[in-house]
This record gives structure tokens, C-alpha cells and sequence, in this order.
């Protein structure tokens, strides 16, 4: 078998360093067992090839039928508000700790009042807006008003939707959210040993009511009843989650005799094989509930990229451009002292269309690639060099920012780092800039720790993960 290429070596040290001598505890496949475990799973998504429509650079199948917060999740137009950090839940697979009762917070924003959430969902234009946790309904008055000003603001031009366990919903609290305007309620019922009375509160009140729970291995044939009540029942939606592995459920989940796989996170391998045998067992009955699966690297490649690409515009130059992946790609030279001059006047009318730009104290010209022609011809090293925004409540002082006016009270700052050293391009690799330039190219790892950099900041990677 071949061995393992640079970025998945990586991503093994990562995981071993992340769990240290705990890692010998875990169990990860063989390459003949990783074999056998992906030839299972293609002979399920085989089976089921007809019947389901994939989506997302085929990292979530099926997406036939989602929920409206599912495509905004997706297409990076929602934003995701934790109202609190606690939870009344015990479920053995939650991946944090949920002990404290802090602020309302989102991309490390804090919002104490609903006025000024709205102001940012407003200034970012977000289509979407979700109420999580922990536990929502601890923090109920707080949660509704929320969901009451967002509604209030934007009306049906943003769809809101509420996680719960479920376990303090009342239908007093029903009615509220249903006169709020809440689109969509989904509950964890794993953290109920899957009762769905407070399901039933739900359905003929609140518009959307979605089942999102993790694909539990040993739990299975209990998941296929499941699913048969649930269609009984009306439900909307099911979407099953891949089962991660942290620090913090280690100790829980090492209890079960569970299969992991090395990644960018370890991931439970029997989650992801359970999850599209619960498909296909849901098409195979013929149940009307539209079932999907959120893969770990769906959430992980997309939610990420989507992030990015929400603030990257507001600090990307007009010489420079966005990946697909949500990164900046700035192309530029080095300028001898000798040769500044000429090249100044040579480029003059570049500049003044804002296709190149002179950085005097570096002594650089940075330039778009509609010019590359033109750069070639200077015979310099042409060099590439991907940068990536955050958002942060203030500036650090650590890199270049824009400051976001969100309203009189309050303000947000978008920086821009480097996101790795600079790539000096020989013919291989500038022939691969223009592939991506051009949109001809897929992503594909390579054991070229150069063009791997180029393919992981250009691209987001298509399928579902390799196991290892």
C-alpha cells in the first residue's frame, strides 16, 4: 500500500499530539481494514446511488429535501448564536463542556442585548440565524428575544430556527417562539433516551420541526425504530451527525468498542457507516422523512470556508482574489533596487486601474492575474502567498484590519494574516495557478508540500473522507 501523503502524516501527528499516551487507548484501522470499511461503505452508497442527490462537493448526501437552515448552513449565509454555554443534558458524545452561563456569543462576538445582534446580522447580511447552546431553553426569556428582535427586524427574509434537548420545552413556551416567529425547532432527543413527547408539543405550532441527532453505533437498530416513529409522527427532517472524538468525551467514548479515523479531528468510522445504512434503511422502508448525513468534513470544510468567505471581502485588495476555499491569493515580486524605476514606469497605468500595486517600503509589486503575462515578462520570481481573515471583537495590534461600524455603540474589526510562507512559482506551479485561475483543476493530495499548500488554500476537497 502506498504510504500516507504528507498532509495526512499531519494530520496523524496532530491527533497524537492532541491525545498524547491516550492515543495508544483508541483503536484506528489496519490499511486492510481501512480497505474493507471503505469498500463497505461504497457498496451502501452503491446501493442508494439512484435514489439520493449529493451536495456540497459531495460531502452530505442526500440533500434532496433539506431544511431551509440546512442550505443556508451550506451556502454560508447563517449565523449561528450560542446563548449560553449550559446544558441540562448527559449525553455521552457531546464534544464540550457545558458548564458555564455566559453571554450570548458568535465568531468570538459577544452580544448582550438583541439590538446590536441584529445590527451585525443586518451589516453581514446573513439569510439565517440559529439559537444554540448548550441548552437554549435555560436561558428561555433571553432565547425568545432574540428570536422575537431578529423576526421583528427582517420578517420571512431571515429564517430562524432553535436547537433543544427539549427537556424544559413546555407548550407555553411553544406558543411563545410560534408568536416570536420562530421557522424551525430541532431536537436532540439523544439527550432524552430518544422520547419524543416534547417532539409532539412542537409539530402543528412551529413551522419546521427537524430531529438532529449523532449516528450512534451501538444504537442502531433502536435509530430504525426511531425513524419509523418520526415519520408517523410528521416530523420534517432528520439529519444525522458524525460522532467526534475531544478531550472532553474521550473518557466516555473509549467505553464502546468504536472504530476511529485520523483527519483534520479524529472521527468515530462506525458513526459514518451507520449513518448511510440509516439512509438507506429509511429509503428502503419508503418513509417520507427526508434523512440526511452531516459528515464531519462537511462541517469542517464548508461551515469554515463559508466563514471566511463572509469576511474576506471586506479586506481582499482589488489586486487580489478569493479561493474557493475563502482564502486571499496575493501574487507578487521582488523588485531589485536597480531595476525600480523602470519597472515603476512600466506598470504606471496598472496601478491606476488597480491591477498592480507598489508596496515601497517592502519593494514589491503585488498584481492581478489578469496580468500575469505581463509580470512573466519582467523575468523575476514570481511569488504566491495566501492570506486569511478573522473577525474579532477588537484588534490585536498582531495585523492589518478594517474596522466594521455596527451601530453608535458598537464595533467589530476584520484582520488579515498570512496563512502560510510565500510559494516561490516555477513552471509546475504557476502552470497549476492558472489551472486554478481557470477552474480546471480538482483538488488532489500531492506528496509536493508546495502545490499541496496551493491545493488545500484553493480548493475545498471533494467526497466524503478517506479512512487511515
Amino acid at each position: 500500500m502506498n504510504r500516507l501523503t504528507p498532509l495526512k502524516e499531519r494530520h496523524l501527528l496532530r491527533n497524537q499530539e492532541e491525545y498524547q499516551v491516550k492515543y495508544n487507548y483508541l483503536k484506528f484501522p489496519s490499511p486492510e481494514e481501512a480497505a474493507t470499511a471503505m469498500q463497505e461503505r461504497q457498496t451502501i452508497l452503491s446501493a442508494i446511488e439512484s435514489r439520493v442527490k449529493w451536495g456540497f462537493h459531495d460531502t452530505k448526501v442526500d440533500v434532496t429535501k433539506l431544511s431551509k437552515g440546512c442550505q443556508l448552513c451550506g451556502a454560508g449565509q447563517w449565523s449561528c448564536l450560542f446563548i449560553n454555554n449550559l446544558c441540562n443534558g448527559k449525553c455521552f458524545y457531546c464534544p464540550t463542556q457545558q458548564t458555564d452561563l455566559a453571554q450570548p456569543e458568535t465568531n468570538t462576538l459577544v452580544f448582550d442585548e438583541p439590538k446590536t445582534y441584529v445590527d451585525y446580522i443586518r451589516k453581514f447580511g446573513f439569510k439565517g440565524v440559529s439559537i444554540s447552546g448548550g441548552e437554549p431553553l435555560i436561558s428561555f426569556e433571553k432565547s425568545l428575544a432574540f428570536v422575537q428582535a431578529v423576526k421583528a427586524a427582517f420578517g420571512d427574509e431571515v429564517y430562524v430556527w432553535l436547537y433543544t434537548n427539549g427537556i424544559l420545552l413546555t407548550p407555553e413556551k411553544v406558543e411563545a417562539f410560534k408568536l416570536a416567529g420562530l421557522d424551525e425547532m430541532r431536537f436532540d432527543i439523544g439527550a432524552t433516551e430518544y422520547k419524543t413527547g416534547k417532539i409532539r408539543l412542537a409539530i402543528g405550532q412551529i413551522p419546521v420541526v427537524t430531529v438532529e441527532i449523532p449516528a450512534v453505533p451501538h444504537e442502531e437498530e433502536l435509530l430504525k425504530g426511531k425513524l419509523r416513529e418520526l415519520d408517523e409522527l410528521g416530523v420534517d427532517h432528520v439529519n444525522f451527525h458524525q460522532m467526534r472524538l475531544t478531550p472532553y468525551n474521550f473518557n466516555q467514548l473509549v467505553e464502546f468498542d468504536y472504530t476511529y479515523a485520523h483527519g483534520e479531528k479524529v472521527t468515530v468510522l462506525d458513526s459514518e457507516l451507520t449513518a448511510l445504512r440509516l439512509i438507506q434503511f429509511a429509503l428502503d422502508e419508503g418513509l417520507k422523512l427526508p434523512v440526511n448525513y452531516c459528515s464531519f468534513v462537511y462541517k469542517n470544510r464548508h461551515q469554515k470556508s463559508a466563514n471566511r468567505k463572509k469576511h474576506a471581502p471586506i479586506v481582499v485588495k482589488p489586486w487580489e482574489r478569493i479561493t474557493d476555499n475563502g482564502f486571499i491569493r496575493r501574487l507578487f515580486v521582488k523588485i531589485p533596487s536597480e531595476r525600480k524605476t523602470a519597472i515603476r514606469s512600466e506598470m504606471e497605468s496598472l496601478v491606476e486601474q488597480q491591477l498592480a500595486f507598489f508596496d515601497e517600503q517592502r519593494q514589491e509589486l503585488s498584481f492581478h492575474h489578469y496580468i500575469l503575462d505581463e509580470v512573466k515578462e519582467l523575468d523575476l520570481p514570481i511569488l504566491l502567498e495566501y492570506h486569511v481573515s478573522h473577525i474579532f471583537p477588537q484588534e490585536t495590534g498582531l495585523n492589518v484590519f478594517q474596522t466594521i461600524q455596527l451601530n453608535d455603540e458598537k464595533e467589530v474589526v476584520v484582520e488579515r494574516r498570512p496563512a502560510a510562507l510565500p510559494i516561490e512559482l516555477d513552471a509546475k506551479k504557476l502552470d497549476l495557478l492558472e489551472q486554478f485561475i481557470e477552474n480546471d483543476v480538482a483538488f488532489e493530495e500531492s506528496y509536493d508540500d508546495a502545490i499541496q499548500q496551493m491545493m488545500t488554500y484553493e480548493l475545498i476537497p471533494e467526497g466524503l473522507a478517506e479512512y487511515y
